[in-house]
């Protein structure tokens, strides 16, 4: 809506005093012997003051009628692979015909998952095997509120309920060592969707996705990262690289397609894989991931709702 067009609103009534008492454009003789001796400079000092105060209460009003932040509502699904994983409970067992050491299938169905994203806040929704759980990043705090919605022997009842709150004033979900993370593997979602913000950091610090590093040699090396963003508003990355000091690749993302909504660039897929040292020099597959968007519009600010403010509160 443009301002011109909006419909008045109230001034502050001591702005209006302070209005009708500016003198109009011509008064320069109610200015007394500065304007009898020096009249181009009265008048100057006059219009000036004049227009400092329209500037102010203009200023005061327009943000009335300035443009709300934009935000993009998407859904998405993302597949993992931890190898790892994979190859330990395959070599112990010997004989992958018992039934009782049985193993999932290789090729299962992508996790899916909703998102909001706007440029300083967003909110992340993700279906496990067991519960609804949602995460929204406030500015200065991570919530974490979670729903059972399937009951599994010796967990916890179908509809009970769990809400944390974690400090957080950049929304990275990944912890520095000796701390949990917040998210598991799924901080590849706020990378790929929510990261533009903490990307235009300075101090960032960016860890990788699977935890295993924690209990690796990179908890004494460390490593530095190299990102490639989209040049626009929201800054996600088109490419990420963590390097360790021995110039490997740790961890490499990359965006394969990517879409424009409302002027910011999503990854329409993407991929990215993980590594661990085993020794000097020495590196070993640990995961990878993909995962695509499979549906985006334009999207409203992430509410997060009464009852899980008031958990947050006690």
């Amino acid at each position: 809506m443009s301002w011109l067009n909006a419909k008045p609103c109230a001034v502050n009534p001591a702005i209006a005093l302070w209005l009708q008492s500016t003198p109009p454009r011509g008064r320069v003789a109610e200015l007394g012997s500065l304007a009898d001796y020096r009249p181009h400079i009265a008048m100057k000092k006059t219009l000036i003051t004049q227009a400092q105060r329209w500037a102010l209460m203009l200023w005061l009003v327009f943000p009335l009628y300035g443009k709300a932040d934009q935000f993009v509502e998407f859904t998405a699904e993302i597949d993992f692979d931890d190898w790892d994983y994979r190859l330990f409970k395959d070599r112990i067992n010997n004989d992958p015909g018992q039934s009782h050491l049985m193993l999932p299938s290789l090729f299962t169905t992508s996790s899916p998952m909703r998102c909001v994203v706007g440029t300083n806040t967003w909110m992340i929704e993700f279906a496990s095997e067991n519960a609804k759980t949602t995460y929204w990043f406030t500015g200065t705090n991570i919530i974490e509120h979670s729903v059972i919605t399937k009951g599994i022997p010796n967990r916890p009842r179908i509809g009970e309920r769990f809400t944390r709150a974690y400090t957080s004033r950049d929304g990275n979900p990944g912890r520095p060592v000796r701390v949990p993370d917040i998210m598991g593997g799924g901080s590849i979602c706020w990378l790929s969707f929510c990261s533009g913000a903490f990307l235009k950091r300075e101090d960032r610090q960016i860890f990788p996705p699977g935890s295993f590093w924690k209990e690796s040699s990179l908890v004494y090396s460390g490593w530095s990262d190299k990102v490639i963003a989209f040049e626009d508003g929201l800054g996600l990355p088109k490419s990420l690289d963590l390097i360790a000091t021995n110039n490997q690749p740790i961890f490499q993302y990359q965006v394969h397609k990517s879409t424009n909504v409302l002027g910011w660039n999503f990854p329409l897929e993407f991929y990215c894989v993980q590594y661990l040292p085993t020794g000097a020099n020495l590196l070993k597959l640990h995961l990878t991931a993909k995962g695509r968007l499979t549906s985006i519009k334009e999207g409203a600010k992430p509410e997060i709702p009464a009852e899980v403010r008031q958990a947050v509160q006690k």
